[in-house]
């Protein structure tokens, strides 16, 4: 008390007055017998039951309804498993564990019998019954989306009551189109590359581009017989194909970020003609994308592709190559050749060129005519020809010249070497 002596009037009073206080609580405390408390505690025990905690639930507990646990709501891809599983649990309102009478509880699982729906792993249909453990919980097993996008429920249903799951299947990411992005170059000549590799662009049912598709190219040969009735020798076969860096025909590869996959580069066997190539989803002999999507029903895209012939490397004369008729008049054979390349694929287009000396004779070109103009005659010692789709060109209408004797009239494609015709302008009454 000296020192509150010390203090003011006015804090001398608070000061005992909270003695007096703090002593007057301890001594009821112990008239009732509860322990003083010290500050910031409450009068309240912390070991005290609640009304949820187990030390006031009863020992048998058995469910009375059904709860909901996880599962809700989710999507997947078409014919792909959901994420995650459809739970439920039979509990009891009280808050309470159940303890009894929920081991082997069925409960049924249902989803549509028709349009947007799936199938459980363990019955592969539409519905499955899964028993209650002895806590009450319920896993339903692995459920996958069909093939038809939408919403839908997948109702739990059990003695104690039913509960629902929101679910969708979408067709978001799954493959339905293949598109062929177009070449700039169709073409290619034989035992060359191709001046681009094959592509296309995998979408889904909305336009978007598929990352990660399986895409099968395929280099199909050109069939039938070649409409010259030409045969080739190349080692490549009969037949106008190609084939991927390796040497195969079938190549796959998997879409990218743009929904786009393309094939190896591609070259051109020895036999000039036009071919087919195709890009069809999955892989032959693989599994199907997406969680065995199927790719059946999706058409493939579709490259008509062409192997040119290459450059003239041989001339061959036609059966006018020797011949005779009487000095002035015309040869009774067009003079004609067939112009090959180093495989011997008749060469389109190209440019040959007849000469004949100038006492030998000439080529006659005449000129269509209109209703206000006559047709026009030209004569010439050497005239330029393009040969036809099988290689071959024919020169126009060849008259010796008045004096008599033989002579060589030269048929030239260049970088082949040229060829030769063997004539006679016969003397009046030579001729038999």
């Amino acid at each position: 008390m000296t020192g509150i002596a010390r203090l003011g009037g006015g804090v001398r009073r608070v000061a005992l007055g909270l003695i007096i206080a703090t002593s007057l609580g301890a001594a009821v405390g112990m008239l009732v017998g509860c322990p003083a408390f010290a500050s910031g505690e409450t009068s309240g025990s912390p070991t005290e039951p609640t009304g949820t905690g187990t030390s006031n639930c009863p020992s048998s507990n058995p469910p009375n309804q059904m709860t909901l646990v996880a599962g809700t709501p989710q999507t997947a891809i078409l014919q792909s498993a959901f994420a995650s599983g459809l739970q439920v649990a039979l509990t009891n309102s009280d808050g309470c564990p159940v303890t009894t009478a929920a081991a082997g509880v069925p409960v049924t699982f249902s989803a549509p019998a028709g349009g947007a729906s799936g199938v459980f792993s363990t019955s592969g249909s539409n519905a499955v019954i899964v028993g209650a453990d002895s806590s009450g919980a319920v896993m339903a097993p692995t459920f996958t989306a069909n093939g038809i996008a939408g919403g839908y429920t997948v109702t739990a249903s059990s003695r104690y009551g039913s509960v629902s799951f929101s679910l969708t299947n979408t067709a978001a990411g799954v493959p339905a189109r293949i598109v062929a992005i177009p070449l700039k170059s169709r073409s290619a000549s034989v035992s060359s590359r191709y001046r681009q590799a094959l592509a296309v662009k995998v979408l889904d049912g909305d336009g978007n581009p598929v990352v990660g598709a399986s895409v099968t190219f395929t280099l199909t040969a050109s069939t039938g017989s070649s409409a010259c009735g030409t045969s080739s020798s190349s080692s490549a076969g009969s037949a106008a194909d190609a084939s991927f860096a390796d040497g195969a025909t079938q190549a796959s590869a998997t879409s990218n970020a743009s929904g786009i996959a393309t094939s190896p580069a591609l070259t051109a066997n020895g036999e000039a003609g036009t071919f087919t190539a195709s890009a069809a989803l999955g892989s032959s002999g693989g599994s199907e994308p997406h969680g065995g999507t199927s790719t059946s029903s999706v058409a493939p895209a579709l490259f008509t592709l062409t192997n040119l012939a290459g450059k003239p490397a041989k001339i061959a004369p036609g059966v006018g190559s020797t011949q005779s008729t009487a000095a002035g008049s015309a040869f009774p054979i067009r003079l004609a050749v067939t112009v090959t390349d180093a495989q011997k694929n008749p060469v389109p287009g190209a440019l040959v060129t007849f000469s004949a000396p100038g006492a030998g004779g000439r080529f006659t070109i005449r000129s269509h005519g209109s209703r206000r103009h006559r047709a026009h005659i030209t004569y010439t010692h050497t005239v330029a020809v393009k040969t036809g789709a099988c290689g071959i060109a024919v020169a126009p209408p060849f008259t010796a010249g008045r004096q008599p004797g033989g002579y060589i009239v030269k048929a030239s494609a260049k970088p082949a070497r040229s060829a030769a015709f063997a004539l006679v302008n016969e003397a009046p009454g030579q001729s038999q």
